[in-house]
């Protein structure tokens, strides 16, 4: 068994990029080309431990691609962007070519929820005409589910985001 470490401890981080968008202009097999490793994200509440099964994007391929060109997310799943350092406020994500609504939780150095934004798909075929998502604060990973998962399982900010990722070997 893995042992269950922090997500900024396990996964390799390999650059910075943009989020979900990017305008490659490849449509579906974009979205289908680019592999993603897989991880359990665990978030600690005051009361629970919720469980949901994330892709993880780690490269600037996968953070551009994100969930474009998707039409459905499993209820327990979800997407974790990780960066190699904390991310300006400003940094945004925008749901171009992104079909599904989604909910965000922009998670700070010590792994704890800064703050939670809800985002629309963007039905534009100009990125340009995307509403930006910026979370207002510094933020070193981005947990992207099913718009009201964080509601119902009645995660908040400041719940610690924890990701194990099979094969990464211990962090000391």
């Amino acid at each position: 068994m893995v042992e269950q470490r922090s997500w900024w401890r396990l996964v390799p981080l390999l650059a910075l990029a943009a989020a979900c968008g990017g305008g490659s202009g490849q449509g579906d097999a974009v979205a289908t080309t680019i592999p993603f490793d897989t991880g359990t994200v665990r978030i600690v509440t005051a009361s629970d431990t919720v469980s949901l099964l994330a892709e993880i994007a780690t490269s600037d391929a996968q953070h551009e691609v994100g969930l474009m060109e998707r039409f459905a997310l499993d209820p327990n799943s979800g997407m974790i962007f990780v960066y190699p350092e904390p991310q300006p406020e400003t940094d945004a994500f925008w749901m171009y070519r992104t079909r599904i609504p989604l909910d965000i939780a922009f998670v700070d150095s010590a792994g704890r929820i800064a703050t939670i934004l809800s985002m629309a798909p963007c039905e534009s075929p100009n990125p340009e005409w995307c509403e930006e998502y910026a979370p207002g604060v510094r933020y070193q990973a981005a947990l992207e589910v099913n718009r009201g998962f964080f509601a119902s399982h009645g995660i908040e900010v400041g719940d610690a985001v924890l990701l194990d990722r099979p094969g990464a070997g211990a962090a000391h």
